[in-house]
């Protein structure tokens, strides 16, 4: 597709299990031991409730740049080895989103539109979720989404907008600080 270029991806990062905290910073750290995904940039760490799914467990979320040589296939085959590494087990026969130690999910990658049963690029919950966006908005403001043509900024004062005027339940968020 690319032969060898390299594309700027952005990558959610999420854990309700464990040490959130350690455990992100650990499946950061493990993409500089790649070569082929180079850690750019890593959000502030924020702490939300689960959206989506029944959980007593928050969440410890961020999102990060990388650059990266791969192919959107390829790397998303490397986020689910990450995962596994950290201690995710997939659980075929569940229906819904399951407690996990790690969830790596791929947002964004350079322009590119994609769907295939395996991937969908720009991930289809983005303009949906503040533990998405608000960390979004910290790293690359004026990332403009390939689908819709508004800037991450743009797409967060919307949902902010939806929230307050109750057409969606409240997400809590808050900024924690890292203890590296």
């Amino acid at each position: 597709m690319r032969s060898g270029q390299t594309v700027q991806a952005f990558i959610g990062l999420g854990s309700n299990l464990g040490n959130g905290q350690q455990l992100l910073l650990s499946a950061w750290r493990r993409f500089a031991v790649e070569g082929r995904v180079v850690p750019f940039r890593l959000s502030s760490l924020y702490v939300t409730e689960a959206v989506g799914m029944d959980s007593r467990s928050l969440f410890t979320n961020a999102v990060g740049l990388v650059e990266t040589v791969l192919e959107p296939t390829e790397l998303l085959q490397l986020l689910l080895q990450v995962e596994t590494e950290h201690g995710r087990l997939r659980d075929a026969n569940a229906v819904g989103y399951q407690d996990r130690f790690l969830d790596l999910d791929l947002l964004y990658f350079g322009g590119t539109v994609w769907n295939s049963p395996e991937l969908v690029l720009p991930h289809p919950h983005i303009a949906s979720r503040l533990f998405v966006l608000a960390p979004l908005v910290e790293i690359s403001p004026w990332l403009q989404d390939p689908l819709t043509g508004l800037t991450v900024e743009e797409m967060y004062q919307q949902l902010l907008a939806r929230i307050e005027q109750g057409e969606i339940l409240p997400q809590p968020i808050s900024r924690i600080e890292r203890t590296e």
